[in-house]
């Protein structure tokens, strides 16, 4: 019993001096923790908060054509004829590019605050028949062809405006479908839509367009919307210059609740006064649309006299000219 009782006495120190040696133990340890986690200070402090501040969290505002540069655009109709402007194939663009580099040129001496980038406002989606497009009563351009135009702008440093006319297509399928590829590898594309040529995809819209030019087209603010999100997304996305969307008006009826149409500060957006014929009637059409119901930025086209043509500006205007405007555009598109 002696022994035993020795051996549990024996037992029970061991036992006790093994817990003081994990505590005094644990208790170095917590000590060395401690010292570790303690913050910089002094000289170790400025240099720890001087490394935490360069990061640096991206702006789609840097490198952002608007609001401080001017847009001159030659526009085009891929496939189209001269009438349809001069950016509707790559023979006849190059022709007109001298034209479109002197009149940005006179643009940027007019207004030296706004430096002026070139672009091309090209037509990818065109209203066709229903008949021959019965999907969509629209064509879209190959992709070859838009890549041929894509390395054109690259050579030549021009924005490039994918503009679309839609048919019954909507705003969402065309852009997803044809052009998400390029407006999110390029930080020179951007984005116009053509509501004059754009109708509801239901029976009565595809009545309507199949019966153009006897109807107008409209586009309702979700579908601009749509498009303002979805671009103000990319950009963020991957990390790209905030992008331009033109909105096309040359009546009243194509936007018909334009009030609802809600901006997005990664997005600029541009209301081009549309539409040919006398100047005083222009006139008229960009004070109502822009000045009195601007969105953000004001824009206007302007129609090249083309021999055989009757569709152009009477008397075709001047940079001087579109400069008189108020407020002035950031802008400015040939046809």
């Amino acid at each position: 019993m002696g022994v035993t009782s020795g051996r549990a006495r024996r037992s029970h120190l061991a036992m006790l001096f093994a817990a003081s040696l994990c505590l005094m133990v644990t208790l170095a340890g917590c000590g060395a923790g401690a010292a570790v986690s303690t913050p910089p200070a002094g000289h170790a402090a400025s240099i720890a908060i001087s490394n935490t501040s360069t990061v640096k969290v991206f702006d789609p505002s840097v490198g952002a054509p608007l609001p401080n540069d001017r847009i001159v655009a030659a526009y085009g109709i891929v496939g189209g004829g001269e009438y349809n402007g001069p950016a509707s194939n790559l023979q006849m663009l190059d022709a007109y590019l001298p034209t479109l580099q002197d009149l940005g040129k006179q643009y940027a001496a007019l207004d030296p605050t706004h430096p002026v980038q070139l672009a091309l406002d090209l037509v990818v989606n065109v209203i066709q028949q229903c008949s021959q497009f019965p999907k969509w009563c629209a064509s879209s351009t190959d992709d070859a062809t838009i890549q041929s135009y894509i390395t054109y702008c690259q050579q030549h440093h021009l924005l490039l405006f994918f503009d679309l006319q839609l048919g019954v297509e909507p705003v969402s399928e065309a852009v997803v479908d044809q052009l998400q590829p390029y407006l999110q590898k390029y930080d020179f594309t951007e984005l116009a839509l053509d509501t004059e040529f754009h109708f509801p995809n239901n029976p009565q819209g595809y009545a309507e367009a199949a019966g153009y030019p006897c109807c107008l087209g409209w586009m309702n603010a979700s579908e601009v919307n749509w498009a303002i999100n979805y671009l103000a997304q990319t950009s963020l996305q991957y990390h790209l210059p905030r992008k331009v969307l033109v909105i096309h008006e040359w009546n009243s009826a194509v936007l018909p609740d334009k009030d609802k149409i809600t901006l997005n500060p990664n997005v600029s957006v541009v209301l081009q006064s549309d539409g040919f014929g006398f100047v005083d009637n222009k006139l008229g059409d960009y004070q109502a649309f822009v000045q009195q119901d601007l969105i953000e930025y004001g824009g206007y086209k302007l129609f090249i006299p083309y021999p055989g043509d009757p569709d152009y500006d009477i008397p075709f205007q001047s940079p001087q000219d579109v400069m008189r405007l108020f407020p002035q555009p950031l802008f400015v598109s040939y046809q």
